[in-house]
């Protein structure tokens, strides 16, 4: 009977503890912009210049240069490839063929994902520079 209880409370409780981690994601991120937008008013009231505004976040134009691509497709390509190689020397050791046909998939994915990376960098490399855009 307890086996069962505790069987339901760690989806459920998996389930909720997403959600609140959710919400309150959500609203510290409420909270930062609305004192940024408090000390921009402050400064406006004060007769300062307040500064251009940020953009949204910065975080996500780190690593989207081509150069970024190109460094993380190698390392992709790479570690695809060492997992194909592992792949290789554990069909030869295990006797079970589901796990090493699960890591040959992910070392394709990963390979793939690196070599799309790649492409990505040898075609944003052809254009000049001033018509080079970042995403």
């Amino acid at each position: 009977m307890e086996e069962n209880i505790v069987a339901l409370l760690i989806p459920i409780s998996a389930i909720v503890l997403g959600i609140a981690l959710a919400f309150w994601s959500v609203y510290w991120k409420h909270q930062r912009k609305r004192l940024q937008y408090q000390e921009r008013q402050l400064m406006i009231e004060k007769g300062m210049v307040p500064p251009p505004e940020l953009p949204e976040d910065n975080r996500r134009m780190i690593g989207r240069t081509p150069e970024d691509c190109l460094r993380r497709g190698t390392v992709l390509l790479f570690l695809g490839i060492g997992l194909a190689v592992g792949t290789a020397v554990l069909a030869n050791f295990m006797d079970d063929r589901e796990f090493v046909g699960l890591i040959a998939l992910a070392a394709a994915i990963v390979g793939f994902i690196g070599l799309g990376n790649l492409v990505f960098y040898f075609i944003a490399r052809r254009k000049p520079e001033d018509t080079a855009r970042t995403l």
